[in-house]
Parts: structure tokens; sequence; C-alpha cells
């Protein structure tokens, strides 16, 4: 029972502020004042807050409010926490799936190829693999008591950095650091220079196209390709039907039969049989049977019974071999020098030029034709006149043709002035039907020679001289 005021004294609102458990709220309740004491004020409750120990929180919209309107006997919350706003985890997003599943490749024009399956994956360097999201720190917080809430840091994405892998931007991106083959290995994403194939490369592997060295521990089987843009190319078994090209060198453990080989480097290998082999460098083999091969540097054999047998060989430095042709004597055909090579432009560019000659001259007949037509009929049907423009403009274009054909003579002509000292190694025997160009020299050998060496004379004869 509240105490009876008999003297009508005026007694003052009284303010009771309180603090939860976990300080995260305050409260007020202001009792109403009696006979004229004195009202709330934002002044009193503020006091009454700090009296309580409330430094943080305040809502001081709620506080005037209560203090303007003289709310009185009523709780309200006058103050609350800010709760720590947690630190967000760091994310990893990878723009690569980790596994490869070769799929035959689809164009646009809906035709498939079985044999493109893309289980090798090429990045350049600096290919971008992965953005990665930093964590956060969160934002502190605090309780009406003014204690500071600290937040929990978020955690770094979880990753490994492969061989070959690099961090950049400030750690927010994974990159390659070389050129190479990407695969996900022990939990990364790693770049690898080279690349090698266990098995033979048919339809389970497809083609394989690849920027850096290539290995193939078996076969390249019929219709198949291996193809390294900038590095070599190891095949540990033998090329049957397929492809192999290398920006630098290929080596051939076994040998190839009717395959197609191009090296920007040196070629080695063991038989070479019914082949189309072009190397920028030297070429070393066992035996070449009925190949097509150009060879920018030297062309050896490797031991004394090899050799050339039948087939087309162009070869600009030397070429130092076992025999040349057979006793069943197959035509073999060697081209020695880049005078050879030029001088076999030469004739071709010379044939050319005698079928434009031919052309022009033909042309020349259908357009005097048709113009004294023209003049006798006072015009020409548009078909006919459609005949004489074309007429007139191929015989213009062959003309420039002939023109450009003869400048490379006059070229190639200043390059054959330069005698090239080359010459053929035979250590075992060369055999008839055997064909020999030196520079602009030919020979076709009559006899058989053994233990030879074949070269031009001042004279640009052909010498036969023993070894």
């Amino acid at each position: 029972m509240a105490e009876v005021n008999e003297n009508n004294a005026p007694i003052d609102c009284v303010i009771i502020a309180t603090i939860n458990s976990n300080n995260s709220v305050a409260a007020v309740t202001v009792m109403a004042p009696q006979n004229g004491g004195t009202e709330v004020s934002t002044e009193l409750i503020m006091k009454a807050l700090d009296d309580k120990g409330v430094k943080a929180g305040i809502i001081e919209e709620t506080v005037n409010s209560i203090a303007r309107e003289k709310l009185y006997n009523t709780d309200f919350v006058v103050a609350r926490w800010k709760q720590a706003e947690n630190g967000v985890d760091g994310e990893i997003t990878y723009h690569f799936e980790k596994s490869v599943e070769g799929k035959p490749t689809e164009n646009s024009k809906g035709n498939v190829n079985y044999k493109d399956l893309g289980i090798i994956r090429t990045v350049l360097r600096n290919t971008i693999i992965a953005d990665i999201t930093l964590p956060t720190d969160g934002e502190a917080g605090y309780d009406v008591r003014g204690t500071v809430l600290q937040p929990r840091p978020g955690k770094k994405a979880s990753y490994q950095l492969g061989p070959g892998t690099q961090l950049i931007n400030d750690d927010t991106q994974i990159s390659a650091v070389i050129d190479g083959a990407l695969f996900w290995r022990n939990n990364s994403f790693c770049v690898e220079p080279d690349i090698t194939l266990k098995d033979d490369i048919d339809f389970k592997t497809g083609n394989i196209e690849f920027i850096g060295d290539i290995t193939v521990n078996g076969d390249i089987l019929e219709g198949f390709k291996v193809v390294s843009q900038k590095g070599s190319v190891t095949v540990k078994g033998a090329v049957f039907g397929g492809e192999v090209s290398a920006g630098i060198d290929v080596t051939l453990k076994k040998g190839c039969n009717h395959a197609k080989i191009t090296a920007g480097g040196n070629i080695d290998s063991l038989f070479c049989e019914y082949s189309n082999i072009n190397c920028a460098g030297d070429f070393t083999a066992q035996n070449l049977i009925l190949c097509d091969v150009y060879c920018g540097g030297a062309l050896r054999t490797k031991a004394g019974s090899g050799g050339l047998v039948g087939g087309r060989y162009t070869i600009i430095g030397d070429c130092e071999v076992g025999n040349i042709g057979s006793q069943h004597y197959p035509i073999t055909e060697i081209t020695l020098g880049n005078n050879a090579v030029l001088a076999t432009e030469k004739e071709d560019l010379q044939r050319g030029i005698a079928t434009r000659n031919q052309e022009v001259h033909d042309l020349g007949l259908i357009i005097d034709y048709l113009n004294n037509k023209k003049k006798e009929l006072r015009g020409l049907p548009e078909d006919k006149e459609e005949i004489l423009g074309n007429s007139v403009r191929q015989r213009l274009i062959k003309g420039r043709e002939i023109q450009k054909m003869n400048k490379r003579i006059d070229e190639i002509d200043d390059f054959l002035s330069n005698r090239q000292n080359l010459r053929i190694n035979c250590k075992g025997t060369i055999y008839p039907k055997t064909k020999i160009i030196i520079n602009q020299s030919r020979c076709e050998v009559v006899v058989e020679w053994k233990r030879v060496s074949v070269y031009l004379d001042e004279d640009n004869e052909f010498k036969f001289a023993p070894l």
C-alpha cells in the first residue's frame, strides 16, 4: 500500500534504470511526480543511465520522447547493444574443371570429330586459374556498458598453390607462371611445362596438341597426330600412319611407317618407311626406305649397313650414309644444297612462264576476234561483251604473273652464281639408278660405287673419290 503524503508535499519523479544480465539492453521506468514535484527531463534520464553505468547504445529518440510526452509508469528500452559482426570467410572460384573428360568436338556445322578429345588443357603464362575472395575482419560491437565486443575474423579460403602457379593481385588470383598443361593434382591446380602420355595415341586419347615437350610411351596409330607447338616430341614406340609435328626436335625411338614427320629442329629416328619427313635441322636415322625427305641441315645414317633405299631426299647440308639404293635398283634421288633446290624452283618457274605465255597468246586471239566483231557489228551482245572484258582482265593478270616469275628467276640466278661445296659420303655402296643433283649439275649412277665421296670439281663435273 502506497505511503500517503498527508502534508501534500511535492514529490519529484523517480527514474529507475535497469540493465539485463548480458548487458545488451537498458530500460527505464519513470514514476510520476506528485503535488507539483519535478517532472521528468532528458537530463534526468541521462543522469540516471549514467549512474547505472549505461555508456553506449542509448536510443536518444526514445529518451527525448519520454521527457517530451511525460510518459510515466511504463517500461521503455532506452539503450541497446550493437552486436559484433563476424568476418566473412574467404572463398575460391576456379575457372577450370578439376577433372577432364575427353569428348569429341563438334564444329558450327554439326560435324563431330572423334579424334579431337581435348584431354590436354594448354594454358599460357599469366592465365587466370582462380579468383580468391579474401576474408573480412568483421566489425566490432559494444554492449550498453560500453564494453567493446570483438568479432570473429573470417577464415582464409582453403587452397594450395601447385607447381607452375602463383598468387597475384594482392593474393586475390592464382595465375599460371609458365606456358604448359593444366592438371589437378594433390588438391591443387598445377601447370607442367611438358607432358607424358603413358599409352598409345588412339581413340582413347585422341589427337594431342600441346605447347611444350611431349613424350609418348607407346605408339602413334594411323590417323592420329601429336603436335608440340613450341617444344619437342619423343615417341618411345613407333608412328604407324600417324603424324608428328614439333616446334623443335622429334625423336622416334623405333621409327615410322607411312607417317608424316615435321620438326622445326632436328629429327632422330630408327627406321623410316614410306614416310614424308621435313626438318629444319639435321636428320639422323638407321634406314630410310621410299621416303620423301626435306632436310634443312645434314642427313646421316647411324650404322654402316643403314642407308637410303628409294625415294626422294632434298638435303641442304652434307649427306653421310651407309648405302644408297639397293641391288633391286629402286630409284633413289638425292638433291644436295640450296642451289639444287633453287635450280628446281627455277625450272618450275620457267615452265610456269611458258604456260602463261601460251595463255596470253590465246587470250590475245580472243580479244582481237571480239574487237573486230565489235567494229563490224558496231557493238556486241551482252554475253560477248562480258567475255571480252574478262579476257582483257585475265591477260593483264597473266602478264603481271610473268613479270613476278621473271623477277624471281633473276633472284635465283644471283644465288646460283655462288658455288656450294657439298658432298655425299657413302660408307657402303651407291647402287645404279641413283640420281644425284648438286647445285645445278645432275648425275645418274650406272655402276656400283663402294666407299666413295661424291662432289663437284671446279668445272662442276661429278667426282667419285674413294673415302
